[in-house]
């Protein structure tokens, strides 16, 4: 599976995120180091679907949901867990957390508000397939996957749609202001900002980044808004933006911030990737480096340029980076250097095809791991497109791919929707064979630990047994098949080969005009020598004598 990356804590003191293996990592920031490694019990059949910070009683628990519906709540402080609920509903999607309330959005559209104090739900009603939720100070509640909806909660009567995103969104939030404002942003290159007082079709300002988007953290006062986005590249990008109305134009990042592992003069210098941040005041807190070994800093908002450059200790190089943190690092004795080959999107296009071919080359097994975001959304949202897009393939270096990097909570889902494709007709169920035989071979062990096994793959079972109770019949209709037509065209070609001419002479009229002459011609000699004599030959030579 992929990182949830979790993010920083309203205080600022812990980081959390939720690794390849399904478990829940704390740090502590002031000591950089990993504080607690959390799974659920079973985790491995109770996958980790979703965490949420909050502040409980002034102290940091992370809310954690699972994709079995239960949702616990752990507070790093003692490393412990304070309390659970079973939602009894599908997957954890998508909490929001307003007070003594939380809000819970699960994988079968229904939201849910728990009231924390009493341990009870006041209020669930299904609205809409989601990803993510938030909720505005008038109660409203706004889902959204590839298209946000706003709602009128409880009624569940939909209020609004916006749409402007093409992937699927991962965050919304609103902002309080002198009116009421939307911010989402997906899996790709844009931020949108909505207005929910006017509710207009199309957004008031979109932010636009140089990569694909990883993680945003967005600082209000007011109408004056400050937004941290990291990219999959590993880039720190930060916009400030006045809510005062409509812009047309894309907005760029008035700073970009990137980090480089320090090296001696013989090295080449390397990128370690900003994995999240978050603003309090005017200072940013950043967490970067290499999973596992992340290391965490602050800094001043105020002093990043368009373009600056932060030389640091890479954290896999030093043990005592790990467990020493800087938490006001000293910038002024830090250079500032200005990028010259700035990547951005108005690169001309022969530049950014270069670089793009360059990438494919550098990388191992792109197009399988390309497949993974795409099954994956597919699966979440039933998206009959997605799906066939995703699992059409026949490469199996690119399905083994695949499989090896699909997440774990995602296997199972698969897994059943080839089962349902194997009793289809023999193309597609050819096709969901060579899927399942990469699953079986790569996920064994996880789908031997699932106790619902033998109910999962009796239905394969049961067709599989059809198919095969009449391969003998038709295989041998096969054979006869084949054998008629090999019998038919061996006919056709001796029949062929019967009336085709070894050698065709074809006479011509002036030929036949000759031959007839020189008949007519050797018939007049043949009569002049019956005229002939021979008597009178023989007197010419006695005369002679």
């Amino acid at each position: 599976m992929k990182e949830i990356v979790v993010g920083f804590s309203h205080s600022g003191k812990y980081y959390a995120e939720v690794n390849l293996n399904g478990k829940l990592n704390v740090w502590d920031t002031n000591a950089g180091d990993l504080r607690h490694e959390y799974s659920p019990s079973s985790h491995l059949n109770t996958a980790i679907s979703c965490v949420k910070w909050i502040q409980f009683e002034n102290t940091d628990v992370l809310c954690i949901g699972t994709q079995k519906g239960l949702i616990e709540f752990f507070n790093v402080v003692s490393g412990s867990i304070m309390s659970k609920i079973n939602s009894r509903s599908k997957s954890i999607k998508s909490f929001h957390w307003i007070g003594q309330y939380l809000y819970v959005g699960t994988d079968d559209g229904t939201v849910s508000k728990y009231n924390l104090k009493t341990n009870t739900v006041e209020t669930k009603k299904i609205l809409s397939r989601m990803s993510t939720i938030a909720i505005t100070t008038s109660s409203k509640v706004l889902t959204a996957s590839r298209e946000i909806k706003l709602w009128n909660y409880p009624s569940g009567e939909l209020v609004h749609k916006f749409i402007g995103h093409k992937n699927e969104i991962f965050l919304l939030h609103i902002i309080e202001a002198d009116k009421c404002y939307l911010l989402s942003s997906a899996r790709d290159r844009f931020i949108n900002i909505w207005s929910l007082s006017d509710l207009k079709s199309e957004p008031l300002a979109t932010l636009i980044a140089e990569d694909n988007i990883s993680s945003v953290y967005v600082y209000s006062n007011r109408n004056n808004i400050t937004v941290t986005v990291t990219t999959e590249s590993g880039s720190l990008h930060v916009y400030q933006h006045v809510l005062n109305g409509c812009v047309s134009y894309p907005l760029k990042p008035q700073g970009t911030l990137q980090i480089a592992a320090d090296c001696s003069k013989d090295e080449e210098a390397k990128q370690m990737p900003i994995v999240c941040t978050k603003i309090c005041e005017s200072r940013v807190f950043i967490a970067y480096g290499t999973r596992p070994f992340l290391a965490f800093e602050n800094i001043d908002l105020n002093k990043l340029n368009k373009c600056t450059y932060l030389a640091r200790q890479d954290p896999r190089k030093s043990k005592t980076l790990i467990g020493a943190h800087i938490i006001h690092p000293n910038l002024t004795e830090v250079k500032f250097v200005e990028q010259k080959k700035n990547r951005s999107s108005n690169l001309p296009l022969e530049t950014r095809l270069q670089n793009m071919s360059e990438e494919i080359k550098n990388t191992v097994q792109t197009k399988g791991e390309s497949l993974v975001h795409l099954l994956v959304q597919g699966l979440r949202s039933n998206d009959k497109n997605l799906l066939e897009s995703a699992l059409f393939v026949k490469d199996e270096r690119t399905i083994n791919n695949t499989v090896s990097c699909l997440p774990l909570q995602s296997v199972i889902m698969l897994v059943k929707k080839l089962i349902r494709l194997s009793q289809d007709r023999t193309l597609i169920s050819s096709v969901s064979v060579l899927w399942l035989t990469a699953i079986l071979r790569i996920h064994a062990s996880l789908l031997l630990a699932n106790p619902d096994v033998l109910e999962t793959f009796l239905p394969l079972e049961n067709v599989l047994g059809t198919r095969l109770s009449n391969f003998e019949e038709l295989g041998l209709l096969d054979f006869k098949l084949k054998a008629l037509l090999d019998r038919l065209s061996f006919d056709n070609r001796d029949k062929d080969e019967e009336q085709e001419a070894l050698l065709v002479y074809n006479d011509s009229d002036d030929g036949d005009k000759r031959t007839t002459d020189e008949e007519d011609a050797m018939d007049q000699d043949i009569n002049g020598d019956e005229d002939f004599d021979s008597s009178d030959f023989n007197d010419e030579e006695i005369d002679g004598d």
